[in-house]
């Protein structure tokens, strides 16, 4: 039997639609998904052939928590070149993936009764997150009149003394 905290959890909506679309796909319905966030091309074969050469190479063992460092300094040099953003290495986390860190974060962070603010429209998997640690997920609508751009007014007058976190997401 699951914990009463995991049966809080709905069944994923992007799981959902994922699922629903390649079903049509296989019914011979055109369709373009929206759904699981993965490119619609297969790996470039220079990185698939570095991965086997870094296997080769026994590269295979664990690595730091939050990347090696030549990794690190790779995205330093990239968000300096490409945002003019300068960084130490100590402020770099690498990860396997966004939905992995934020669990990580919520888990960290959230206790029984915070409050989360979470601008609407959002990522389908930050409420679960929230709710999995007992907190409070309190939705903050945005508008496309504004781009769905949170406004700064909006966030104030979800505010309270039980507030832990604000979620801000961009694509």
């Amino acid at each position: 039997m699951l914990s009463a905290r995991a049966m809080k959890i709905k069944p994923s909506a992007t799981l959902t639609i994922n699922s629903k679309a390649k079903s049509m796909k296989a019914s011979g319905i055109n369709v373009i998904s929206f759904g699981v966030g993965e490119p619609d091309f297969d790996t470039p074969d220079n990185i698939k052939e570095a991965a086997i050469k870094a296997m080769r190479d026994g590269f295979t063992k664990y690595t730091a928590v939050g990347g090696i460092e030549a990794l690190k300094n790779a995205i330093i040099g990239k968000l300096r070149e490409d945002n003019s953003l300068v960084y130490r290495p100590d402020e770099i986390i690498v990860s396997c993936g966004a939905k992995h860190s934020l669990y990580n974060i919520a888990q960290a962070l959230y206790s029984p009764g915070d409050e989360v603010l979470i601008p609407s429209p959002y990522w389908v998997s930050y409420p679960d997150q929230v709710l999995l640690n007992d907190a409070v997920p309190v939705f903050v609508k945005t508008y496309e009149a504004d781009s769905f751009m949170v406004r700064p007014e909006a966030i104030e007058e979800h505010i309270t003394e039980k507030t832990k976190a604000l979620i801000l997401n961009s694509p």
